[in-house]
């Protein structure tokens, strides 16, 4: 009998690493500690994104410092009682100032709320105390835009130790892909592009990442090509179910000619269907209740 093998999304990730943070129940993390190290996958691809989040939170906190302690010039003056009454307003405003620089630095890229806006709290706590007694520049060397301090290199590698231990990171996978699997992708993204221009003319504003594309590209040449005989991808939201369903419903149209009535693709698109039928989509709130 073949062990599962389960591939996690960055959000299941993001909610084992910070479930206390999070106020998750202990459901996910009982679950995956009952998989061993071999079962759990993390792509390199989400372990990028993942590193993304925490990058964000910490410029948005570098962002936050800049605009109200470094640029007083007063600040250098202030005392003990009076930087902290500052930074307890800071703390008191926290979402507002946040919301602030994520509409006028980031153009409302980053999403409002969510874990980049806890984590940004949870930074900014820890630097609180080089904020009061750093003088200003070494602060601002410190904390440095665009820049990684020892802070965030330290943080990152913890955490990564951390996630290395429970999980094996895919990285470094050698694929060989024939021009036949080259075509089956470029219908995949087809799908995917079919699927992507649905949802928008349906008024969805949340449609599947460019890294979800590329994840669920990749899962699809993992199995193609052998090296794992079925996986099932742990979510927590139904991105990766709909597009695993609108590209089976695209290689339909294929293989009953609506979409390519000469039948050229016909035999990729069939291919598609097969591999597809051995990835398995979960919920992970799904997994939790059947155990």
């Amino acid at each position: 009998m073949n062990m599962e093998t389960f591939f996690l999304d960055t959000n299941i990730l993001v909610k084992w690493i910070y479930r206390k943070l999070l106020n998750e129940k202990e459901d996910i993390e009982r679950f995956i500690s009952s998989l061993s190290k071999d079962q759990c996958i993390i792509l390199d691809i989400n372990l990028s994104e993942f590193e993304s989040i925490i990058n964000d939170a910490y410029n948005m906190v570098s962002h936050i410092i800049y605009e109200k302690i470094l640029s007083r010039s007063d600040w250098k003056e202030l005392d003990i009682k009076g930087k902290f009454q500052i930074i307890n307003d800071i703390r008191k405003n926290f979402d507002r100032l946040y919301d602030e620089i994520r509409k006028t630095h980031y153009n409302e890229l980053i999403s409002p709320g969510g874990i980049r806006q806890i984590l940004a709290k949870e930074f900014f706590k820890k630097l609180e105390d080089k904020v009061v007694n750093l003088d200003p520049e070494v602060l601002r060397n410190h904390i440095a835009l665009n820049g990684r301090t020892e802070d965030l290199i330290d943080y990152l590698s913890s955490v990564k130790a951390i996630i290395k231990q429970k999980f094996t990171v895919l990285d470094n996978v050698k694929i060989l892909i024939n021009d036949y699997v080259i075509k089956e992708i470029q219908l995949i993204y087809e799908g995917i592009n079919r699927h992507l221009r649905n949802l928008k003319s349906q008024g969805y504003k949340k449609v599947p990442s460019r890294k979800d594309q590329l994840i669920f590209q990749y899962l699809f040449l993992l199995l193609r090509e052998g090296i794992y005989d079925n996986i099932v991808f742990i979510t927590d939201d139904n991105d990766f179910e709909r597009m695993y369903r609108a590209i089976l419903n695209y290689s339909d149209d294929i293989i009953k000619g609506k979409v390519d009535p000469r039948g050229e693709f016909r035999g990729h698109a069939m291919e598609i269907k097969n591999t597809l039928g051995k990835l398995v989509i979960k919920n992970i709130n799904e997994l939790i209740s059947n155990k």
